[in-house]
């Protein structure tokens, strides 16, 4: 299963690295890889560039679109999507800071409700260091999902 981590960008920073992705990964990288002792300057970092979810207006309007599927399953913040006819297990687990898509399949689901929410970010950090999608609403969600895409050079499809 990959590991997706999902940030929204404020509107401001967004306008600034649109052209340049690469940049705001390597500032969320930073940011993952820092030491304890950074964090309370990290985090103040963080912020600035990053906006919170209203997890409960955000989990409401997920919930609200699979809440008649068969597949779809949601405990607390987080929500499942087990489809047995397409072998797909995806994962969105919801935070005030950011979210965590674990999904075994290269379209996920919840891709369809995602692009529906302006200036995300979504990073696989385990890649090799070139797998991110900004925005997500430029993300292709077809047959071949964020594979499609992810690589970070990718924009303005």
């Amino acid at each position: 299963m990959r590991t997706f981590y999902i940030f929204k960008v404020n509107r401001e920073y967004y306008n600034l690295t649109k052209d340049m992705p690469f940049n705001l990964y390597k500032a969320y990288l930073n940011i993952k890889v820092s030491t304890k002792e950074n964090l309370r300057i990290l985090s103040n970092e963080y912020y600035s560039f990053t906006e919170r979810f209203d997890k409960k207006s955000l989990n409401e309007f997920i919930f609200n679109r699979y809440k008649d599927n068969d597949c779809y399953n949601c405990y607390g913040n987080t929500h499942m999507f087990n489809n047995y006819y397409t072998d797909e297990v995806s994962k969105l687990i919801v935070n005030n800071s950011f979210m965590i898509l674990k999904c075994n399949v290269p379209n996920s689901s919840f891709l369809s409700v995602l692009v529906n929410i302006p200036y995300l970010f979504i990073v696989d950090f385990e890649k090799d260091g070139k797998s991110f999608v900004y925005p997500i609403v430029n993300a292709k969600v077809g047959e071949n999902g964020i594979d499609a895409i992810i690589g970070g050079s990718e924009k303005d499809s």
